[in-house]
């Protein structure tokens, strides 16, 4: 495909998600019709697709754009495209742009930090402005892929010269000493050996650095372990026996496959069996949340998002903190992580834990704001007097 033949298919993406189709589907539903398309023109009409999401305030595309090509228009302009590459006269390429189609979102400073007005306030409230030009800043860019190397199986040196034959750069990341960040290639990381042979996970970088946070003294449970990533890190970093428990059953669908790949002891503990294993010596929340650490992955949360839905999120961490407490035994720890940003998801809710249980004392916190390197977490671990 041309350049312009791949603007003129984020175009019609575009214009079902003005349709109310989530991102997702619309471009599985435009692979599916265009299926002459190949890997590398649906990998970069993704890629101009995500990144006008990103930068849809700033693209003049928010709250509604006239159309989806003046989105896609401004999104490459902002980008600084070149406009005339794309909209021209080759043959499936969109037409050229007419007068006055180059115009621009008014640069305020709200448009520029593509953000809604309710989370720029929020966020600017704690963090003050320079930090949250930062993190919008980084939010308006792809993140990172990072792989966590399972060093029961694999050393770093021996992951990145395996991945070096094949044509992918890894990096180390500086965020945690078992991350590796994929520069080039990245579509054959999990078709690779290495991959299949379980040396390698597919985990952002910070998610690793609080894993690696949570005390594994005993036994541990990951009371919301969902897919698994922070419970086969815990297993990796203890070579010992990780509980996973999720109250949806079908989330823990991967994790036993991937624990036989890496060679984890991992442990399912379904809804109905919990109260027969009494209490635990570390138990950690990766808590359900709004997800604003890693909305470079998901751009469209950011705008859909609503405060209502947030204080959602912070009164279901909250009883789901409540019912883990009760887990811990005396001389326990309980630990509590978050991919926010949102203090109400992250500091507040650390001092609502405090002030209900008075058996509990601080023992670490620890935020990643969104970088180059990584998404945004938070861990606090707190301890249980005896």
């Amino acid at each position: 495909m041309t350049p312009g033949a791949r603007v003129a298919a984020m175009i019609q993406i575009l214009d079902s998600v003005l349709q109310g189709i989530p991102t997702e589907k619309a471009l599985t539903n435009w692979g599916r019709s265009n299926r002459f398309a190949g890997s590398k023109d649906r990998a970069a009409i993704r890629d101009f697709v995500f990144q006008a999401i990103r930068c849809r305030r700033s693209a003049g595309a928010w709250p509604k754009p006239l159309s989806a090509r003046a989105w896609a228009i401004g999104s490459l302009s902002i980008n600084k495209l070149p406009l005339n590459n794309f909209f021209n006269n080759m043959q499936y390429s969109p037409e050229p742009l007419r007068d006055g189609e180059k115009v621009r979102a008014v640069a305020t400073e709200q448009n520029i930090l593509d953000l809604q007005d309710w989370i720029i306030d929020d966020l600017i409230s704690f963090y003050g402005f320079e930090t949250t030009a930062r993190l919008s800043e980084s939010m308006r860019n792809r993140a990172p892929t990072s792989l966590r190397v399972n060093r029961l199986k694999a050393s770093l040196t021996m992951v990145k010269k395996s991945l070096k034959n094949i044509d992918i750069e890894a990096v180390s990341n500086p965020t945690c000493d078992t991350a590796l960040t994929v520069k080039t290639n990245l579509r054959k990381v999990v078709l690779s050996d290495i991959y299949k042979k379980g040396w390698i996970e597919l985990q952002d970088a910070a998610s690793q650095a609080v894993a690696k946070l949570i005390p594994a003294e005993g036994n541990v449970l990951d009371y919301c372990a969902g897919g698994g990533g922070k419970a086969l890190a815990v297993s990796a970093r203890t070579s010992k026996s990780v509980f996973a428990h999720d109250i949806n059953p079908s989330r823990l669908a991967e994790i036993e496959v991937r624990a036989v790949r890496g060679c984890h002891d991992i442990k399912i503990i379904h809804n109905h069996e919990i109260k027969n294993f009494g209490q635990f010596d570390s138990v950690y929340c990766d808590v359900p949340c709004s997800g604003s650490g890693a909305w470079r992955r998901s751009p469209e949360e950011k705008w859909k998002l609503t405060p209502a839905d947030l204080e959602n999120y912070i009164k279901l961490q909250r009883k789901i903190l409540i019912k883990a407490e009760s887990l811990v035994k005396d001389g326990g720890y309980l630990s509590m992580i978050t991919c926010s940003i949102f203090e109400s998801e992250n500091q507040i809710q650390r001092d609502f834990i405090v002030q209900s249980f008075k058996d509990l004392t601080l023992v670490h916190e620890r935020q990643y704001l969104p970088n180059e390197n990584h998404d945004g977490f938070y861990i606090v671990v707190l301890k249980k007097s005896n």
